[in-house]
């Protein structure tokens, strides 16, 4: 099994993950992202809770491939999506806003 680059590269990264459980393991690892994001916006106001900007921008980025995969769903089922094109603008202003070290 290959090591995964150094951490940050968010090109692709030789790490196996069976075609099988591909979805299944993605889907653990983003309830457990979009848990920490809750804790973070929702959590107690003595826990101070950032993220590092290696940790922020990834958050960034796993939010505009969630977009995108959206986007594409939208395109295969024929909904048009132009007129949610300032979600992605709003989405960015919000991670924006997510305290960082």
């Amino acid at each position: 099994m290959s090591l995964p680059q150094r951490r940050g590269d968010y090109g692709k990264i030789d790490m196996s993950n069976m075609s099988y459980c591909k979805f299944h393991n993605t889907l653990i690892d983003l309830i457990d992202c979009r848990n920490t994001i809750e804790e973070m916006v929702a959590g107690d106001e003595d826990e101070v809770f950032v993220l590092s900007h290696d940790e922020a921008r990834a958050a960034e980025a796993l939010a505009e491939q969630c977009f995108d995969i959206l986007t594409l769903l939208c395109e295969h089922a024929g909904v048009d999506l132009d007129q949610h094109q300032e979600a992605r603008v709003l989405m960015r202003s919000v991670i924006d806003s997510l305290p960082r070290r």
